[in-house]
């Protein structure tokens, strides 16, 4: 049996939500498909790629924004190694190339056969690393869109329930009729998707998906953070991406009798979900923002949270955090992670308790830094399989305060 593909980063902060995160949100089921197809989070900084593929990577996913950059990495070390003149002989004439794809599917989507070199470089266009990325990346698009349209017409099958990613592969390695086959499929298929979760889970980094650290005050210098993007329901169409103005429900409301700190730190923190940019990694800082900080005033959210712990303000292991508290995890890194609450429920449902993060969406939406809205239980399954969870604290900073009358949202820096 093939696992299934965890939609979520490891160590850090979550990457992508899957299917059924945003079904929760409302988000429409085309959104959700193309948010699941970005699970995988952007390829780490000592991922072990050699540095001439990382731009063969930028390049396939810039023709298809849908695929995450770890997950394009792995195929491509699978498929070829990072060779782009990598050839494998067989039945129908071979396969070329970084992806290696055969004569008629590269025909078919490039418009040439394996000899043209229609740059005059004296290297056939097929074993050009960048035009292979770009073709390859086009191809991929085109099959998981047609994927996407066959699992949809057929949900009874076996291979629906897959991630989309998986089910990729399957339409890629061994022809998609597989897909109506599944779980049968031949052994080389199922090590190969194997092979590419291992590979997605070491080399994927999630420091664009809500932040695993922050700042020392007088570091932060950051890009000023975007206006608040125009949205026609649950989904904008600003920025660039698979689904570029994500930024979840604005409905909420502040409960009558709140107190006032706490009522004001939640419309900041509100206030802050669709922007764009500015908040890559600074967790802490933007909790801390929603009470009027600069920053947190700690090293790292960890460092933050051992020092409520150590001055009696956590409460480890609470699962039933009060609105405006500050909710942490352990992320396998670090520097961890931290959230402000902005809707608490009375009966302690993680699903009804929203949380404001950083990043959570960054890769689907072609964002840097970007704030948005969601539940805690579904960042908390984000975070070492939903194990990292440490619990909630009083909203205690300490940090230089902001000036008076500073309208929001302020650039991160400031």
């Amino acid at each position: 049996m093939i696992k299934k593909l965890i939609a979520f980063g490891g160590a850090g902060c979550v990457a992508i939500p899957t299917i059924a995160v945003l079904a929760a949100l409302g988000v429409g089921a085309g959104a959700a498909a193309c948010i699941d197809s970005s699970a995988g989070g952007v390829l780490a900084p000592d991922a072990p790629v050699p540095a001439e593929a990382r731009a063969w990577v930028r390049e396939a996913k810039a023709a298809c924004p849908d695929l995450p950059e770890a997950w394009i990495a792995a195929v491509m070390a699978q498929e070829s190694g990072f060779r782009p003149d990598a050839y494998a002989d067989d039945a129908n004439g071979g396969t070329w190339g970084l992806f290696q794809l055969n004569e008629s599917i590269w025909t078919n989507a490039y418009g040439a056969g394996f000899d043209a070199d229609l740059n005059a470089d004296g290297v056939p266009d097929v074993a050009d690393p960048m035009i292979h990325a770009r073709v390859g990346g086009q191809y991929l698009c085109a099959r998981l869109t047609g994927v996407r349209e066959t699992l949809t017409d057929h949900p009874a099958w076996a291979s629906s329930a897959l991630p989309i990613l998986d089910a990729l592969i399957i339409a890629h390695n061994a022809g998609e009729s597989r897909l109506r086959t599944y779980p049968d499929i031949p052994a080389i298929t199922e090590a190969f998707i194997t092979t590419v979760h291992q590979r997605v889970a070491e080399w994927r980094t999630v420091t664009d998906a809500g932040a695993a650290s922050d700042l020392p005050d007088d570091a932060a210098s950051g890009p000023t953070s975007a206006p608040t993007p125009e949205l026609s329901g649950p989904l904008g169409t600003s920025g660039v991406g698979c689904l570029p103005g994500l930024g979840g429900p604005r409905n909420v409301v502040v409960p009558p009798g709140t107190p006032h700190d706490v009522a004001t730190a939640v419309r900041t923190a509100l206030a802050y979900v669709g922007v764009t940019s500015g908040w890559h990694q600074l967790c802490d800082r933007l909790a801390c923002r929603a009470y009027g900080y600069v920053g947190s005033g700690y090293p790292t959210a960890t460092d933050h949270w051992e020092q409520m712990v150590a001055t009696g303000n956590a409460h480890p292991g609470g699962t039933c955090p009060p609105l405006g508290s500050f909710v942490f995890w352990r992320t396998g890194r670090p520097a961890g992670h931290v959230s402000v609450v902005v809707q608490a429920d009375p009966g302690c449902d993680p699903d009804e308790t929203l949380v404001t993060s950083n990043g959570v969406f960054d890769s689907a939406t072609g964002n840097h830094g970007g704030v948005y809205l969601l539940t805690l239980a579904q960042l908390n399954a984000g975070y070492v399989n939903g194990t990292g969870y440490l619990g909630w604290s009083n909203p205690v900073c300490q940090g230089a305060k902001l000036p008076e009358g500073t309208v929001h949202p302020a650039p991160s820096g400031r």
